[in-house]
């Protein structure tokens, strides 16, 4: 993600070297996104009604990003850098998923609340709201 600037980018780095870990983290950060898009243009949040609820585990999570990705498209914008990465992660972590759903919930948490944080910035134009 080199057009991706996250200030505390060691968090996925150093801290979240495993690619299950980095996929419940990206997911987090993307809903956290697609909230705010969804609240800027709804004065509402009903995606975060399609995560029943916060006990996440792998199929959840594999479960939640296409829809998350087809209700980003309906607000006309896109995450380029943020969305690649979660789909690489996805990816290695899919036959090596090795967290209990406690653990995808905390990660996916952390990167929900993450993802406001004033520090992400973009250093390319894609069709992003924020």
């Amino acid at each position: 993600m080199n057009n991706l600037t996250i200030e505390h980018r060691y968090v996925l780095d150093e801290i979240l070297v495993s690619d299950d870990k980095k996929s419940a983290y990206l997911l987090g950060f993307l809903t956290r996104k697609l909230t705010h898009i969804e609240y800027k243009n709804l004065e509402k949040t009903p995606f975060l009604n399609k995560i029943y609820d916060i006990n996440l585990s792998h199929e959840k999570i594999r479960a939640i990003y296409p829809v998350m990705i087809n209700e980003i498209r309906k607000y006309d914008a896109i995450f380029k850098e943020l969305e690649e990465e979660a789909s690489i992660s996805l990816l290695k972590s899919d036959k090596n998923w090795n967290i209990s759903d406690e653990e995808t919930s905390f990660y996916f948490t952390l990167g929900y609340t993450l993802g406001s944080a004033s520090n992400y910035k973009r250093e390319v134009n894609d069709k992003e709201i924020t």
